[in-house]
């Protein structure tokens, strides 16, 4: 029931959904589950709040009340309903902002705009070509003699070829900070990538054994399936094998921890020196995540929604921790933020932003644990409000 009280939050339930969400609340048993939960997480406390497990419970009743007659007016939630995140985690702030998705992205005037960096894509042969997101043209090799690929504004199209006699090609896709990018590979395989990621992949795929790319950052990947070649996406920590499917696979440098987690099909997960055989790997099923941390392997059913919503251009915060949320806006923002303020590192936050600024987004999170931040040399520093 996480989704829909989310939703309910962020005035997106539909009346089928308000229904479930009531219906839920009415029973006996989950109403002792929900001031179990809120009991069960006090060493999460930071002392920040005090949270009454009974109030929070008749918060819900009232306010999904309330939800009936205004199920069609747009508001904007900000901590508002603070006590519901309850039922989540007990000392877990929840934040959620919505917007319309047809408006534009606000300028940031707070923060400096600085030069952003260029999606680039290099060739075989060495050679590096810049991408413009807003122009559609067909791009050559070095020698301008054959048309490699077709560019259709923020994503690259490469035509289905006869793979017969050819030479295996790779080219290399980089996606810089601040940036996001989608690619559709020559069997059809369609791939987004998150800002921050690299993926190399053959120009065609000529090995007649298996369709193998490597990614070092985040993608989602749509992949075409295709019985007799096996699609294996290699990251340092972890392969993942596939024969046709829809799958998250994040492996940043900066963090501990790469997983996939998978949306429809099914995928084998292997360690980078295991071979892509029947008995070696993990296999996994939709709504799980395979996640490998400190060269252990575990699996674990998750919320996908949180795990692809960056796709839809969306920051989607579900319990995590504010130093995890730093590494996300950075990526995101294309901006290196400084927390001196190393108590806030461990608060965790429950919320979405969507077509937000920086500044926006760090003014909520003030209304919630207070700090204060400034700009300096294009960097953004945290620190503790005097």
């Amino acid at each position: 029931m996480k989704t829909l009280v989310l939703k309910y939050l962020a005035n997106t339930i539909s009346e089928e959904e308000l229904l479930s969400l009531k219906l839920w609340l009415k029973k006996p048993e989950n109403r002792a589950y929900f001031k179990e939960v809120v009991k069960s997480n006090q060493e999460l406390d930071l002392a920040l709040r005090h949270i009454d497990s009974e109030k929070a419970y008749r918060r819900i009743l009232e306010e999904t009340s309330e939800k009936e007659s205004l199920i069609h007016k747009i508001f904007i939630p900000v901590l508002k309903y603070a006590a519901v995140i309850t039922l989540l985690i007990a000392t877990t702030f929840f934040i959620y902002t919505y917007v319309d998705l047809d408006s534009k992205t606000e300028t940031d005037t707070n923060i400096p705009i600085a030069k952003q960096p260029q999606i680039t894509l290099e060739f075989g042969d060495g050679s590096v070509e810049i991408l413009d997101e807003n122009s559609k043209r067909l791009i050559s090799n070095k020698k301008g003699k054959a048309v490699v690929v077709k560019q259709e504004n923020d994503k690259l199209k490469y035509e289905a070829v006869n793979t017969e006699n050819k030479e295996l090609i790779y080219n290399r896709l980089t996606v810089p900070f601040g940036k996001r990018f989608e690619i559709e590979l020559s069997d059809g395989t369609v791939v987004q990538l998150n800002a921050g990621t690299k993926l190399k992949y053959p120009v065609a795929f000529t090995d007649p054994n298996s369709r193998d790319v490597y990614l070092e950052g985040e993608a989602f990947f749509s992949v075409q399936k295709n019985p007799d070649h096996p699609f294996i996406v290699h990251t340092k920590k972890m392969n993942v094998r596939v024969l046709g499917t829809k799958f998250n696979v994040s492996s940043y440098e900066n963090e501990d921890t790469t997983s996939t987690v998978l949306l429809e099909g099914s995928v084998k997960v292997l360690r980078p020196n295991e071979n892509n055989n029947l008995e070696d790997g993990t296999i996994i099923s939709p709504n799980q995540q395979a996640a490998i941390q400190y060269g252990e392997l575990s699996v674990e059913k998750v919320d996908v929604e949180k795990y692809i919503a960056w796709t839809q251009g969306v920051l989607y915060f579900a319990n995590d921790r504010f130093a995890d949320i730093v590494k996300e806006l950075e990526r995101h923002y294309n901006i290196k933020i400084l927390n001196n303020f190393q108590e806030l590192n461990s608060v965790r936050y429950t919320g979405t932003f969507k077509l937000k600024t920086i500044s926006q987004v760090l003014e909520v999170f003030k209304k919630n644990t207070k700090f204060e931040y400034e700009m300096v040399d294009d960097s953004i520093i945290i620190k503790p409000s005097l």
